[in-house]
C-alpha cells in the first residue's frame, strides 16, 4: 500500500509542477522594457529619466533599421533598394555604435535586440512576394524615418544634454538623406 501512496505523491506532485510551469509561460520582457525599467530605478530626476528614454528609443529604433535593411539586402532583387539597404545598414550601424558610446558613458541601460513590432514587421515582409516586399518594405522604412526626423529634432529642441544634442546634429542630416532617398524610390515601386 505504501508503495501505491509513494507513486500516487510522486504523480501528483509531478502534476502540480507542469500546472504551474504552464502557468508561468508569460512572454519573455522585451529588451527595450527591461531597458527602461533598469534606467527608472537608476534615474530619479525627470530630466535624467527623459534623457534615457530618449537613448533607449534611439538604440531600439537603430537596431531596428540595421536588422531591416539586412532584410532587405536578403530579400530584393532591385538594386537601388539593395543600395539604399546597404546604405541604412552602415549608417544605422554607425549611429548605433556612437550612441552605445554615449549610454555607456552616461550609465545609461540600452536594448540589446529589435522592439517586438519590428520583429513582427520582418516576419510579415520576409512573407511578401517581391514585388509587395519591394512596396511595402520601402513604406514601412520611410514612414520609419518620418517619425524618427520628428523625434530627434524635437529631442534637439528640448534636449539639455549637450551630448545628445550632438549626436543629434551628426545623425539628422543622415535620416533626413535616407528619407529623401526613400521617398524617391517610393515614387517608382508604388505603380
Amino acid at each position: 500500500m505504501k508503495k501505491y501512496m509513494h507513486k500516487w505523491t510522486l504523480l501528483l506532485m509531478l502534476a502540480g509542477s507542469l500546472i504551474v510551469a504552464c502557468q508561468d509561460e508569460s512572454k519573455p520582457e522585451e529588451s527595450k522594457e527591461v531597458a527602461e525599467e533598469k534606467n527608472e530605478d537608476k534615474f530619479k530626476t525627470d530630466s535624467s529619466e527623459d534623457k534615457a528614454a530618449f537613448v533607449v528609443d534611439a538604440v531600439s529604433g537603430n537596431i531596428a533599421e540595421v536588422k531591416l535593411a539586412q532584410l532587405a539586402i536578403e530579400k530584393s532583387s532591385d538594386k537601388e533598394i539593395k543600395d539604399i539597404a546597404k546604405s541604412l545598414e552602415a549608417d544605422h550601424t554607425a549611429a548605433l555604435n556612437d550612441l552605445r558610446t554615449l549610454a555607456t558613458n552616461k550609465a545609461i541601460s540600452i536594448p540589446t535586440d529589435e522592439p517586438d513590432k519590428t520583429k513582427e514587421q520582418i516576419k510579415d515582409l520576409s512573407d511578401d512576394q517581391p514585388a509587395d516586399f519591394n512596396k511595402n518594405w520601402v513604406k514601412a522604412l520611410m514612414d520609419k524615418h518620418e517619425k524618427t526626423i520628428s523625434d530627434y529634432e524635437k529631442e534637439l529642441n528640448n534636449s539639455k544634454d549637450e551630448d545628445i544634442k550632438a549626436w543629434i546634429t551628426k545623425v539628422l542630416p543622415v535620416i533626413r538623406t535616407h528619407h529623401d532617398k526613400l521617398m524617391a524610390i517610393n515614387s517608382r515601386v508604388k505603380k
